[in-house]
């Protein structure tokens, strides 16, 4: 289990289809809606671009809707706004995507003034294999891992709640 991935609602693994250029995966909604709601489908759509580069600015704030690219050891802003995807209970979540070596241990925090984060971690096949909702303080996320296989994963950035909560963030990965 991962840090802040016990609770009621935690643990239940998410599943992957691929259908037209799209990798259905499976997305818990948050906090209570967790507990007794079914699992529901977020369409992470493939990359529209190639991994950054070493020159590409390491700040770059993603389109709404856009898969972000991250790289382990830097922290990069990204905003919760109408036009990302939306979670089955309507809120905004922004993808981060970054490769990652087998049995590496890896801090992911997301931080906001501005909204109650809450993040998932999914491997290369969109299974969900971490959450974590307020272990980085305050109502920040933070999530400690061993990265189970050698490839690309995905960060999803959301907000803890029902309502659709917008705001800036930042997003780290040590």
């Amino acid at each position: 289990m991962t840090a802040g991935g016990s609770g009621p609602g935690r643990g239940v693994a998410g599943s992957a289809l691929a259908a037209l250029g799209l990798a259905a995966v499976t997305a818990l909604q948050p906090l209570a809606a967790q507990q007794a709601g079914p699992v529901h489908p977020l369409a992470v759509p493939a990359p529209a671009r190639a991994s950054p580069g070493p020159g590409r600015a390491t700040n770059d704030v993603p389109a709404p809707g856009e898969t972000g690219f991250i790289r382990v050891g830097q922290t990069m802003r990204g905003a919760l706004e109408p036009g990302d995807l939306l979670m089955a209970d309507s809120t905004f979540a922004d993808v981060w995507e970054f490769t990652g070596a087998a049995g590496r241990k890896v801090t992911i925090d997301v931080r906001s003034d501005e909204f109650d984060t809450y993040l998932q971690l999914l491997d290369s096949t969109g299974t969900k294999i971490g959450e974590d909702d307020d272990s980085g303080g305050d109502l920040n996320s933070r999530l400690v891992i061993v990265l189970p296989a050698s490839g690309r994963y995905r960060i999803v950035v959301n907000s803890a709640g029902h309502e659709p909560r917008a705001g800036r963030y930042t997003v780290a990965i040590q």
